[in-house]
């Protein structure tokens, strides 16, 4: 029983061993220099240097700030644009070419635009996070809206709801689940989103330890923000199933039910 609900936990955490002990073996056998891979104590042991010079916490706050400001802004104009869009085609037609070319351009392209438009600061990074993250959520809003079964829509008729009823009671329930599911894709888009930004111009944040530890041939600094990277993107990740879980309660129930 254990086992089975734990398991998602319980099987990385027995794999991380074995990634370690090859990883240790390889550089060993094959006598890799420190500067090319380092073994996998002195990347610990410079992980743990990095938090107890207090260097790291302002790179990690800024790449964070990043992220939930654009993913917050991001997710609002991702449903407002994705609703109105799904009820009024017309607009639909007009706005959706231009979405799109804006969204396939490579981001590492627009990155420059920017940062020469709005600086070096939190503001070009929060804007290429705005631009990653409305695009998910706007394309699973108007899927979600336009899935809605019409009989719902002709007893809400029958009714007498006004919009804001119809709107609470059908579409916002209807659409919840393909809306958690955009925003869990959103989230992992936005971390992208940041540190590409911060390669290619910051003053601060992981995407710029990345940059600096390039420049600097720092094979322990690269490496360390990958890890902190990962973690914040597994946690960003964790968050988000565990809202959805709780927003979407009922099909744990369906689950227990059926058994």
């Amino acid at each position: 029983m254990f086992y089975r609900k734990h398991r998602k936990v319980i099987l990385p955490l027995a794999v991380l061993p074995i990634v370690l002990i090859i990883w240790e073996l390889y550089v060993r056998i094959f006598n890799v220099p420190n500067y090319l891979l380092p073994k996998p104590y002195d990347l610990f042991v410079s992980l743990i240097t990095l938090f107890t010079s207090g260097g790291v916490w302002k790179h990690i706050a800024v790449t964070l700030k990043e992220i939930l400001v654009g993913s917050v802004i991001g997710a609002a104009i991702g449903l407002v644009l994705g609703y109105i869009m799904a009820k009024v085609k017309l607009i639909e037609k007009m706005v959706m070419p231009f979405v799109i070319i804006v969204q396939t351009a490579p981001k590492i392209s627009l990155a420059p635009l920017f940062i020469l438009w709005m600086g070096l600061g939190i503001e070009s990074k929060a804007a290429l996070v705005i631009l990653v993250v409305s695009f998910p959520i706007m394309i699973n809003e108007v899927t979600a809206i336009r899935s809605i079964d019409k009989n719902a829509y002709d007893l809400m008729k029958v009714l007498k709801a006004n919009r804001w009823q119809v709107f609470r009671h059908i579409e916002l329930p209807y659409s919840m689940e393909m809306l958690l599911s955009g925003v869990k894709l959103a989230l992992t888009q936005a971390m992208t989103g940041a540190v590409i930004g911060e390669m290619i111009g910051a003053k601060a944040g992981l995407g710029y330890l990345l940059t600096l530890g390039s420049e600097t041939y720092d094979i322990k600094m690269i490496l360390n923000a990958v890890i902190l990277l990962s973690v914040m993107g597994l946690l960003f990740y964790l968050i988000s199933e565990y809202i959805e879980r709780k927003a979407l309660y009922w099909k744990e129930l369906d689950r227990s039910v059926i058994g």
